[in-house]
Formats: C-alpha cells, sequence, structure tokens
C-alpha cells in the first residue's frame, strides 16, 4: 500500500501499546521497572522498528513520562502479594517527527486496565491504513482510500503471515527468527541485511531519545539515520524456508 502509492505519503498516525504491566502474570517481572526496561524499551522495538520500515528515519521525538505506581504488587505464582519498586517511566506518551515530515504519536503503558485503541494507524494522502499488531506477525489489515468505508483487505500469501503458535488472545503468527535467517543469507549472498545494525541503532535512538524529553521536557534530535530495508515479500520469504540439499 505504501510502496505502490495507494496510501499515498504517509502524513501523521497513531501507535499504542498499553496495558497493566508484567506483575500479574511473569514468575520474576522486577526487571521490567527497572532502567533498561520499561514499556518503551520492552515493547517499543517492534513498533518503532515497523514505523522505520514502513515511513523511514526518525528526525527528532518529544514525550512525556510519568510513573504513577511507586511500587507494583505482584499477583503471578510464585512471589504472588511481594511488592517490588518502580524506578523507570511506566506510562510514555511520545511523538515522533520523520524525516519525511510525517509526525507519529506513539502512546505506551503499563498503567492501563483496557483502551480501545488500534495498535497502529499510519494516515496518508490518499487514505488510511489500520495495522495490526507488530509484535506479532500477520494479523487483519484494514484499508480505506478518500471517504469509502474501511474495509478488511483479503489475506496476504505470506508464509510468516500463518498462526503457528498459541497466545491468550488465540492462535497468532510467529516468526521471530526471520530476522536471523534473513541475516545468514545475506552474508552468503553478499547484500545488506534487512535488520541490520544500523537500523537497529536508529531504533535505540529513538526509544531512548523519548526517555530523555521525559526526563527533560525538551525535544530531542536523533543522532543516527538509517534507510529504509527492502520488504521481505512472499517470493523472498519463502526462499528463507527453502532447504539446501
Amino acid at each position: 500500500l505504501i510502496d505502490t502509492g495507494k496510501l499515498g505519503k504517509v502524513t501523521s498516525g497513531t501507535c499504542h501499546v498499553m496495558g497493566h504491566g508484567m506483575e500479574h502474570w511473569h514468575p520474576n517481572p522486577d526487571f521490567f521497572f527497572q532502567p533498561g526496561a520499561g514499556p518503551v524499551l520492552d515493547i517499543g522495538p517492534y513498533y518503532i522498528t515497523n514505523l522505520i520500515q514502513l515511513i523511514g528515519p526518525v528526525k527528532q521525538v518529544a514525550a512525556f513520562a510519568t510513573t504513577p505506581a511507586k511500587e507494583r504488587t505482584i499477583s503471578s505464582k510464585p512471589r504472588a502479594g511481594e511488592k517490588i519498586p518502580v524506578n523507570t517511566p511506566t506510562t510514555i506518551h511520545g511523538l515522533l517527527e520523520f524525516e519525511n515530515g510525517a509526525v507519529i504519536t506513539l502512546n505506551t503503558s503499563w498503567d492501563v486496565w483496557a483502551h480501545g485503541h488500534a495498535p497502529m494507524e499510519l494516515y496518508g494522502e490518499a487514505g488510511t491504513v489500520f495495522v495490526p499488531d507488530p509484535n506479532f506477525f500477520g494479523g487483519d489489515v484494514r484499508f480505506t482510500d478518500a471517504a469509502k468505508p474501511v474495509k478488511k483487505l483479503p489475506n496476504w500469501p505470506h508464509p510468516f503471515g500463518v498462526p503457528n503458535e498459541m497466545h491468550s488472545q488465540g492462535m497468532m503468527a510467529n516468526y521471530r527468527t526471520s530476522g536471523l535467517a534473513d541475516m545468514a543469507v545475506a552474508i552468503a549472498e553478499g547484500r545488506p541485511q534487512r535488520c541490520s545494525m544500523e537500523l537497529a541503532l536508529h531504533a535505540v535512538d529513538v526509544m531512548t531519545g523519548l526517555l530523555r524529553s521525559g526526563e527533560t521536557g525538551k525535544f530531542v534530535a536523533m543522532q543516527t539515520t538509517c534507510g529504509r530495508p527492502a520488504a521481505l515479500g512472499v517470493k523472498e520469504a519463502k526462499a528463507l524456508l527453502a532447504k539446501k540439499k
């Protein structure tokens, strides 16, 4: 939709990844609430990397960051009832300005019991696309151009979109080693890998920039950049799955 121009130039969008933390299911959730974790650094990589590969690199960011609860009570076994300290922001509302001029709102939180937002919405000059949860592969893509009704697009015959793992939401597509497989093939073929060091570094720059902005109240310019990686289409994905004799 983006590369063919059906969406038009992306001008803005929203992302929401919000829940009520990890202490309800993880046996040792302490580290989630310490510096180096929190919702931006834990779940943010999936959303921010997806935005970069769809739109391009980020120019600058701004954010508000809060810590509503200074301690959490574990409700999962074996430490149910134990209280743990919270030493990193658990709600971060961010704003990302991309080098192409697009402005994206990114709201992350572990202080929300429920919400009705889509994981990702991208608004283009010619339409709107509703992107499924970047924390998984596959999922329904909905699209509208101009003032037409929003419609679910036909399922793409992509091998990495086939549900293969049971989660609380039901069967989900989860192929997290695909980036590693692409790296191995890229080395063998002498081409750039899609999950490149430059892409990863830029995503980290964005995430840490959001946290710095939350601390200082100032805009933070990115110190890195990267290109958009080549799309991993059906043909390319099938090639990664092919067995070499």
